[in-house]
C-alpha cells in the first residue's frame, strides 16, 4: 500500500494534475476532431465517388441518344464494377464488366445516385457464380425515355482510404498527447520551481527570524507579485511583533509603579494607625490609576479584532461633549465653557466617540491652569469639528506628533504624578482613524493647547 502511495504521489501535486489535465484536455479535442474529420472527408470522398459514376452515367447516356451501339458502351476500367443498359422494367440490352444482374438494377428514382442491393451473375474465368452485391448506382436516362444507363461501383477504396487516415490518427494521437503531457510537466515544474523556493523560505521563517524575506523571481508574472506580497505580509507582522513586544515592555514597565506603591503602602499601612485616612485616599488614587491603565491595556489590545465586527450608528456627539462638560464641572476644580456646542452627528460607535470625548477632556482637565473649553459645530458641507481648549502649559509644535504614541509624557506637560500613563490621546488617535476622521494639536492664544478632530459628513443611508 505504501509503494502505491508513492506511485500516486506525484500525480497529486500540482505539477501532475497539470499534466494530466493537459494530458486529457488535449487528447479530448484530438480525438473529437479527428472523429470530425473523418466524418467531413469520409462525405467528400463520397460525394467525389458519386459523382464519378454520374459523369460515366451520363456520358453513356448521351452516347446512346445520339446513336452508338449500347455494346460498345458497358466496359469500365474497375473490374467489379456494374454498367447496364437496358428498359426500365429491367430488361439488360447490354451488360458489361462481367457482371449480369439476376433482378432489376433499375433504382426506383432515377437521375442520381443510390446504394442498390441486387443479386447478379458473375463470370471468374469462365466459371460462373452467384453473388450478391451492394453498389453505390448512378442512373442516367437516354433522351427519348426508353432506356436507362446504369453505372455502380462499391465504394471499397473510400473505406481504404479512411482505415488508413484512421490508423495514423490512432498512431499520432497518443504520441501527440504524450509530448504535450512532457511539456506540460517541464512547464509547470518551471513554473514552481519558484514557488517551492518561496515555500522553502517560508518554512524557515520562526517568530525569531521575521526579518528574513522569500525571493523575488525575475519574471512579472503571479508568483512575482505573490512574493512580493507575502513579503510584504511578512514586514507588517515584523512591525506587529515588534510593536507587540515594545508594547508589552512599556506596559510592564508602567505597571510596576503603582503595583509597587499599592505593595508599599500596604506593607506599612495599619488600620489602627492615626494615618490611616491620609493613606486611604492614596491606595483610592493608586488602585485608581491602575485600574485605568489596565482599561486602557485591555482597549488597545481588543479594539483591533473587534472593530470589524461592529455595525456603526447615528451618533449625537454633543450630547457626549455635554455629559463629558457635567462632569469635569463637577470633579474638576476648573471652569468649564460649553458656549460653542451645538448639533453633530456623525456615524461611528457610541461607546469609542464617548472614550474619545472623555480622553480629550481629561487631558485637558490634566494640564489646564483653570479653564477648558469645549465646542462641537457642524459646517455646512456636514463636517462635524470638535474642539478641546485648555489654558496650561500648551504642547511645542516638535512635540506635537509624539503625544499621540504609547507611553510617551512630555517632560514640561506631563508627569507621573498626574496619574496618567501616556495612553490616552494613543487611544484617541485610534479611534479617530477607525472613523475616518482627522486630529490636530495647536497652540491657543494667552497660552494652552488646542485639539481640534474632524468627522467627515454623514453618509446617505
Amino acid at each position: 500500500m505504501a509503494d502505491i502511495s508513492r506511485l500516486r504521489q506525484p500525480f497529486l501535486t500540482v505539477r501532475g494534475r497539470s499534466a494530466v489535465l493537459s494530458a486529457v484536455a488535449v487528447a479530448i479535442a484530438l480525438v473529437v476532431g479527428a472523429i470530425v474529420l473523418l466524418n467531413l472527408f469520409s462525405r467528400s470522398l463520397q460525394a467525389s465517388f458519386d459523382q464519378t459514376l454520374l459523369v460515366h452515367a451520363q456520358d453513356r447516356a448521351r452516347l446512346v441518344d445520339s446513336g452508338t451501339d449500347p455494346g460498345s458502351l458497358t466496359n469500365l476500367l474497375q473490374e467489379e464494377a456494374l454498367v447496364w443498359i437496358g428498359t426500365l422494367d429491367g430488361q439488360a440490352i447490354s451488360v458489361g464488366n462481367e457482371i449480369v444482374p439476376i433482378e432489376n438494377p433499375v433504382p426506383s428514382k432515377l437521375g442520381g445516385v443510390s446504394t442498390v442491393s441486387f443479386t447478379a451473375e458473375v463470370d471468374h474465368d469462365g466459371e460462373s457464380e452467384i453473388e450478391d452485391f451492394t453498389m453505390r448506382v448512378a442512373s442516367a436516362v437516354v433522351g427519348d425515355g426508353s432506356l436507362v444507363v446504369l453505372v455502380g461501383a462499391e465504394p471499397e477504396e473510400i473505406g481504404d482510404v479512411l482505415g488508413r487516415l484512421r490508423g495514423l490518427f490512432q498512431a499520432a494521437i497518443p504520441v501527440m498527447v504524450l509530448l504535450v503531457a512532457g511539456l506540460a510537466w517541464l512547464s509547470a515544474g518551471r513554473a514552481l520551481r519558484s514557488v517551492e523556493n518561496i515555500r522553502r523560505r517560508t518554512a524557515e521563517i520562526s517568530g525569531s527570524t521575521l526579518a528574513g524575506r522569500v525571493p523575488v523571481p525575475e519574471g512579472r508574472d503571479e508568483i512575482h507579485d505573490l512574493a512580493i506580497t507575502m513579503n510584504a505580509m511578512l514586514a507588517r507582522v515584523e512591525a506587529h511583533e515588534l510593536s507587540l513586544r515594545q508594547f508589552t515592555a512599556d506596559a510592564s514597565h508602567e505597571l510596576k509603579s503603582p503595583l509597587a506603591n499599592l505593595r508599599a503602602l500596604i506593607d506599612t499601612a495599619d488600620v489602627s494607625d492615626a494615618e490611616w485616612d491620609v493613606l486611604k485616599p492614596r491606595l483610592v488614587t493608586e488602585s485608581e490609576r491602575l485600574r485605568n491603565l489596565v482599561d486602557n491595556l485591555l482597549f488597545l489590545a481588543t479594539h483591533s479584532e473587534a472593530a470589524p465586527t461592529r455595525t456603526p450608528t447615528i451618533v449625537n456627539l454633543d450630547d457626549l461633549v455635554f455629559d463629558e462638560a457635567e462632569i469635569l464641572s463637577a470633579t474638576k476644580n476648573i471652569s468649564v465653557n460649553i458656549d460653542n456646542v451645538g448639533p453633530a452627528t456623525v456615524l461611528g460607535h457610541r461607546a469609542d466617540l464617548a472614550r474619545l470625548v472623555r480622553n480629550l477632556t481629561d487631558n485637558a482637565a490634566r494640564h489646564a491652569a483653570s479653564s477648558v473649553s469645549l465646542s462641537a459645530t457642524t459646517s455646512q458641507e456636514g463636517q462635524v469639528v470638535v474642539e478641546v481648549v485648555d489654558d496650561g502649559p500648551g504642547i511645542a509644535k516638535q512635540d506635537a506628533s509624539q503625544v499621540f504614541e504609547r507611553f510617551v509624557r512630555l517632560d514640561d506637560a506631563r508627569a507621573r504624578s498626574d496619574g496618567g500613563a501616556g495612553l490616552g490621546l494613543s487611544i484617541v488617535k485610534q479611534i479617530v482613524e477607525d472613523h475616518g476622521a482627522t486630529i490636530e494639536i495647536g497652540e491657543t492664544l494667552g497660552g494652552g493647547a488646542t485639539v481640534v478632530v474632524r468627522f467627515p459628513p454623514v453618509p446617505d443611508l
